[in-house]
């Protein structure tokens, strides 16, 4: 009886979240120009932080809670992944495209987004509710339609950024730079505007 109890029981590989060195081992066989192939797999709570993560492929991965600082996540695509509670302070994610993915909670203090051969990071309808950006460079980046509720933008590059229809309530923006930045339909509703570097014009909100 016992016996049966612990085979019912038994955690099968397939069902635990890959570990660093299943990342790093998946790293080191392929070449730096290919693009791994990571979408939908189980990476919640891995530390992954200060690996080359560039041009994976996340699509619906689950990193909920992982650990990414200082990794570079450029040109990855996150698109609709989990990263919910997620650590990526100080991490590269220029050109990332992480359409509706999940950044609830996330910490990402000082995070580049804004790569200067001119490739826009695309978050559009991304879920940054209680998210920490404070200080981090998001110059052109497409935010429209996202949730930004709660979220601290203290101190951040937002020049140019697409922020029409966006769900600002309660959001943090105190110092930030908005110049030329879209605001239009957003709801701007208890947001926090001081200390602005450039005015704020009607004409980006109507």
């Amino acid at each position: 009886m016992l016996e049966q109890i612990i085979s019912q029981s038994k955690i099968t590989r397939d069902s635990l979240p890959l570990t660093r060195r299943d990342v790093i081992d998946a790293l080191i066989k392929s070449s730096y120009t290919a693009e791994l192939r990571f979408q939908g797999v189980n990476l919640s709570g891995s530390d992954l932080s200060r690996l080359d993560l560039r041009f994976i492929n996340f699509k619906y991965a689950n990193l909920q809670g992982c650990k990414l600082t200082g990794a570079n996540l450029s040109w990855c695509c996150l698109e609709r992944a989990d990263l919910s509670h997620a650590i990526l302070d100080n991490a590269q994610l220029l050109g990332v495209k992480s359409v509706c993915a999940n950044l609830e909670g996330a910490t990402m203090k000082n995070c580049n987004f804004k790569d200067p051969a001119g490739s826009r990071a695309n978050m559009e309808g991304v879920n940054l509710k209680g998210a920490n950006l404070e200080g981090s460079d998001m110059g052109s980046v497409n935010l429209r339609v996202a949730t930004l509720k709660n979220a601290n933008l203290k101190n951040c590059d937002l020049r140019a950024a697409v922020l029409a229809g966006a769900d600002l309530e309660s959001c943090d923006l105190s110092g930030s730079d908005l110049h030329e930045a879209n605001l239009r339909g957003a709801n701007l509703k208890d947001a926090a505007f001081e200390l602005m570097l450039t005015p704020l014009h009607m004409s980006q909100t109507l």
